[in-house]
């Protein structure tokens, strides 16, 4: 079967689309644990985080996206018990566990 994605190029072989995605969040997700070595806050770990260009070249509407998906990815790191809200820190920080 054909799959039509919504971003760039039909393509087949979903399973191998599948493998891939869960392959490239799992490695994002190992280096954002890295980055928690320190305390930082959504917006600190999204600036440090690898995108498509230096984050200074971000418009800043865009930032707005790169630091919801630091959270969703912070979030998911907290539910594997990999990452942790570091109590009474105002703005909320989170740390690797």
């Amino acid at each position: 079967a054909e799959v039509l994605p919504a971003h760039q190029h039909t393509f087949t072989d979903a399973p191998a689309r599948v493998r891939q995605l869960l392959t490239h969040h799992e490695s994002r997700l190992t280096d954002l644990q890295a980055l928690l070595a320190e305390p930082l806050t959504p917006w600190q770990l999204a600036e440090r985080m690898e995108w498509n260009r230096p984050w200074d070249q971000i418009p800043y509407g865009s930032r707005n996206i790169a630091i919801a998906e630091a959270e969703a990815h912070l979030r998911r790191l907290v539910k594997l018990g990999r990452a942790e809200a570091v109590a009474g820190s105002e703005p909320v920080t989170y740390v690797a566990v």
